[in-house]
This record gives structure tokens, sequence and C-alpha cells, in this order.
């Protein structure tokens, strides 16, 4: 039952109040951004895991693929490429599906967003958005596309201080869920996300 329902806040260690203006206090397995990624996971782990393509895209920021240690299965984690303490920018609280419908999605969308608008209630919540994925291994954040046959369906959060979290599900379609990619990738199959992003994070990503 741990990965149906209360994806988010089963996996939160809060100490804020509902007022919070500060993308900070939020924290996945008591993971905040701000944090240094070498106070959960060693150098090594951290390093062997960086996407490459990822990185040659986004030459100021480095992102690395780590083994969840709880409700997560994967953390993405990404922090500036010359930052030798890690510090973390944006992270991605990533648990895999299975038979993941549009309405299963939904019911979980709808029920994270709720509990996650009482705790942080001077957030501004947006419209949910769905739009069409093709999968593509060499891209991090898929693009919206007409002729997509996978579904991502997302609702944001943005938080006074500029930070912001996306809850998204991703419904990818059964020709994605079975290519054998070389490159290790989450993003053909089926997941429940937690996208989280500082304001320097989000304001690099807009220029890129």
């Amino acid at each position: 039952m741990k990965k149906i329902l209360g994806i988010v806040f089963l996996g939160l260690l809060l100490s804020t109040s509902a007022h919070s203006d500060n993308i900070k206090d939020f924290k996945i397995e008591n993971i905040s951004i701000g944090d240094s990624a070498l106070d959960y996971f060693n150098e090594s782990q951290i390093e062997n895991s960086e996407l490459d393509w990822h990185n040659y895209s986004y030459k100021e920021y480095s992102t690395s693929l780590l083994s969840g240690k709880g409700i997560y299965d994967w953390f993405k984690i990404s922090y500036k490429s010359d930052d030798d303490n890690f510090i973390i920018e944006g992270i991605v609280g990533i648990v895999v599906k299975k038979k993941y419908d549009d309405d299963k999605c939904n019911k979980e969308l709808d029920a994270e967003a709720l509990d996650l608008s009482k705790l942080f209630k001077n957030t501004n919540q947006k419209k949910k958005k769905l739009f069409r994925v093709d999968y593509n291994p060499r891209t991090i954040f898929q693009e919206p596309s007409q002729s997509g046959k996978s579904i991502v369906t997302n609702i944001s959060f943005d938080f006074k201080d500029g930070g912001k979290i996306i809850l998204s599900c991703y419904d990818m379609d059964k020709a994605t869920n079975q290519i054998d990619s070389p490159i290790k990738d989450i993003n053909q199959f089926d997941t429940f996300r937690i996208d989280i992003r500082s304001k320097v994070f989000i304001n690099y990503l807009e220029k890129v």
C-alpha cells in the first residue's frame, strides 16, 4: 500500500508550518533543496551515477540518477558541475508504477496535490496539465508532442521564494515500456514523480 497513496507524505519529514514560503522546507525522505548530496550519498556514488547525456546538454549543472532508500525507487539530483559540495538545486523523487492507467494516475495526483496545498497554504497551485510526449532517451525533461503516444499529467506549485514543486504521473505507452535502451533511463517507464527545483535552477533551465 505504501506506493499506492500517500507517496509524497509518507516520505516527508517536515519541520515547518503551513505558511512556509521557502522551498527548502519541503523534504522527501529528509532530503531538501540546499542540502549537500554528500550528506546522503558518497562522492563515488554521485559521480558514477551522473547522466552523461544530460550533463552534455546542460553544462553548468550535472544530474545523477541514484537508487532510492525507502518509498522512492530513484532520485534525480541536480547540482552545479563545479560544486565540490554537491549542493542540491533540484531533486526528483521517482516511484516506478505498473499498469498505470489514466484513472489511477489522476486519483493519486489529486490526492497528493490536496495534501500539499494543505501543508503549504502560501503556494500558488496551477491548474492540472495533460500533454503527450514522445520517448527520447536523450531528453531529461520530456517535451510535448501532438503525435506522442505517452501521456504526462502534472500539477505545479509555485513558492514565494521562487522555488517550484511539480507533481507528475507518467503513463508511457507499452511499446516505450519495452524499449531495451543502452542508456540507464527511467523516462520510458510509468512513474509518479515529485520534482523540486530551486529558483536558481528554474532560472537556468529557462535559459537553456
